[in-house]
């Protein structure tokens, strides 16, 4: 009997972190911001809970998930209604690369080193930092390449 209860209790949990991811919506799991994956890590730590604790009622997790999917519902739509709240949540695009050159501010400011971006530029097809006209680093972590007008880019990788 603990076995199949066991069993009911994960496909239960199941369910209700699916279901919550798909009331995030799908942008919010390919996309992840630092706040998604916070929620995200979460979710995970209240679904293992009543799975590893048979005393814990699942629908106190169940409550819980669904306070944090409510969250991350209104913060997403704070986030489109104020460029602000937005940037506090987010983030900001940083630029480490500007005219072919870093820039190490925003290296710091990213902590990024140069041995990295350069790896970066090499995944996506450009052989050094000349290349390019200017890398930014978005707040969903990716790097955003923009070639110099006289580079050939029909080789170059798209991410």
């Amino acid at each position: 009997m603990e076995y199949i209860i066991s069993f009911t209790k994960a496909l239960g949990m199941f369910v209700i972190g699916l279901t919550a991811f798909r009331f995030m919506g799908s942008q919010a799991v390919s996309r992840l911001t630092d706040f998604d994956l916070v929620v995200a890590i979460a979710i995970g730590a209240l679904i293992a809970k009543p799975l590893a604790d048979p005393e814990l009622n699942p629908w106190i997790a169940a409550i819980a998930i669904f306070a944090l999917v409510i969250a991350q519902i209104v913060i997403s739509w704070l986030s489109l209604k104020s460029i602000i709240f937005e940037r506090i949540v987010s983030g900001k695009p940083i630029k480490v690369i500007e005219n072919g050159s870093f820039v190490m501010n925003g290296l710091r400011k990213a902590r990024v080193s140069k041995n990295e971006l350069n790896e970066e530029l090499r995944v996506k097809g450009y052989k050094s930092v000349s290349e390019v006209q200017q890398v930014i680093l978005e707040p969903n972590g990716k790097f955003s390449v923009f070639a110099k007008p006289n580079q050939d880019v029909t080789n170059k990788e798209n991410p």
